[in-house]
């Protein structure tokens, strides 16, 4: 390690280690939510404005107003990905613009189709998890579970209050990326296959960027024993996960997701994917709803690629920006679930870029810091408009049943 590096991580450490948090949640405080039906709209952070121009290939452009359904009939809870900057090892109980603009740019469009809840818990923070990529034995492992392990029980608890305060038997539907999508995969194996009535209002789980493993080339087993991939459009009380690589991307020599979570393959497990648009296989255009800006931490540590938005012409992009917060280019991405030579199961994206498109012929997704994530921080938006239209497709399949 670089002395530079040394010293930063000697220097984040000590400020950590002089901080602790003995704030715990009491989910009866509205603050202690970012969404939730009781917050005040001003306050909740899902009722931020959803509009989204759409340019198409022959650059003509259209603005689609953010929608919240009025009367749904489930719930969506969610579980944001990690996120925050504070310096422990857990973040506290108040929520930065990091946690907030995330949840919003992810989860925020899922008030198209239900009830939206989304926690604040004491996560594993980002720093720390930057701490650990700066090498080896920084950061103990017994450190890393008592975080981990803090963060789930808030989730867990979060949950628990919704169910006995806010639920009224509705169906649920979860939501999670990265961290949030790991807690969440632990809540199922924990708390709904163990009891049949929650199992059984599971309208699905959306779980992406992380690593849930299957049996190779099956659709149940592994991290659950019960709980089976999504195949169709028309079932419910499944799950959804994919992690996003672009084509031939030289990351793929060594993956953090796409892979088992013990980061082996020996042929009998996988890493799950289920591309949102072809959940019986195969390849199939992606409906992507990007944000012209991610939170603050995430945008310095992206690669520069691009032009910053849907035209190849900056200044397109600018006058764009100013009809809405996110952009989609339909057509212009293409998806599928494949595995490579190492056994590597994830979502290959390709962008088809033309000279005569207007349109831009990149984006950015890849970390400038750490190898082997891939489009891991775009994962969610990259199929966005997917996952909400599947998302409705499973609830009104849910209803039925």
């Amino acid at each position: 390690m670089s002395p530079f590096r040394a010293a930063l991580a000697v220097l984040l450490l000590s400020s950590a280690t002089a901080l602790t948090w003995a704030e715990e949640p009491d989910y009866t405080d509205r603050d202690h939510w970012l969404c939730h039906p009781d917050k005040s709209d001003r306050d909740n952070v899902c009722l931020r404005d959803q509009a989204v121009v759409s340019v198409t290939a022959n650059g003509s452009s259209s603005v689609t107003p953010g929608y919240v359904e009025a009367i749904p009939a489930v719930d969506c809870f969610y579980v944001y990905p990690t996120a925050s900057m504070d310096v422990t090892a857990n973040s506290n109980m108040r929520p930065d613009a990091q946690e907030q603009d995330t949840t919003a740019i992810q989860f925020g469009r899922y008030g198209e189709v239900c009830r939206t809840f989304a926690p604040v818990y004491r996560q594993r923070t980002l720093t720390y998890l930057g701490i650990g990529a700066l090498g080896d034995g920084l950061v103990s492992e017994e450190t890393m579970a008592t975080a981990n392990e803090t963060a789930y029980q808030d989730v867990r608890q979060a949950f628990s209050h919704y169910l006995e305060n806010d639920s009224n038997g509705r169906g649920f539907l979860l939501v999670g990326h990265s961290q949030g999508a790991r807690l969440l995969a632990r809540l199922i194996q924990e708390e709904i296959e163990t009891n049949d009535e929650l199992s059984d209002r599971l309208v699905a789980a959306h779980l992406i960027g992380t690593g849930i493993s299957v049996p190779v080339g099956e659709r149940v087993g592994g991290t659950f024993t019960q709980t089976p991939l999504c195949s169709s459009a028309n079932q419910s009380g499944c799950v959804v996960a994919y992690s996003t690589f672009r084509k031939d991307d030289p990351e793929l020599a060594t993956p953090r997701f796409g892979v088992v979570p013990d980061g082996g393959y020996d042929g009998n497990y996988e890493a799950a994917c289920t591309h949102p648009a072809a959940l019986a296989g195969g390849v199939e255009s992606l409906h992507p709803v990007l944000p012209f800006d991610q939170p603050y931490a995430f945008d310095v540590l992206l690669k520069f690629k691009g032009s910053g938005g849907p035209y190849k012409n900056w200044w397109k992009n600018v006058k764009a920006k100013r009809q809405a917060d996110f952009y989609s280019v339909p057509g212009h991405f293409t998806g599928e679930c494949v595995r490579d030579d190492n056994g590597t199961h994830y979502l290959e994206v390709t962008i088809d870029s033309d000279e005569s498109d207007p349109r831009a012929d990149d984006y950015r997704g890849e970390l400038i810091v750490v190898k082997g994530w891939g489009l891991h921080l775009i994962d969610v938006n990259l199929a966005q408009g997917d996952l909400i239209r599947l998302a409705g497709d499973q609830i009104n399949n849910w209803m039925q049943r």
